[in-house]
């Protein structure tokens, strides 16, 4: 139990996902150096404390950085159209 109590940095990753469905955004995630739980932080919030594991966590020296738009994900075929649609 002494292991939670020394502040430790959290993991940073990178990751990709779909901005309103159809922008890819890349972003970065922290994570717990212990439990590898998502920690909810950014810029305006940095937690004391992983909420799973209870370990401490220092986001000093973090350098907060603005997502990044990679580009549009072009429409797939899978949807059905409108018109073909019966209700």
């Amino acid at each position: 139990m002494v292991k939670k109590k020394k502040a430790k940095k959290p993991i940073a990753r990178k990751i990709t996902y779909l901005k309103y469905g159809f922008v890819r955004t890349e972003c970065e995630n922290y994570h717990c150096p212990r439990c590898n739980h998502v920690l909810n932080a950014g810029p305006n919030y940095q937690p004391q404390y992983c909420d799973q594991c209870g370990q401490k966590v220092s986001f000093k020296g973090t350098e907060w950085k603005e997502e990044k738009e990679l580009g549009f994900v072009e429409r797939s075929g899978e949807h059905e159209q409108v018109e073909d649609r019966v209700v």
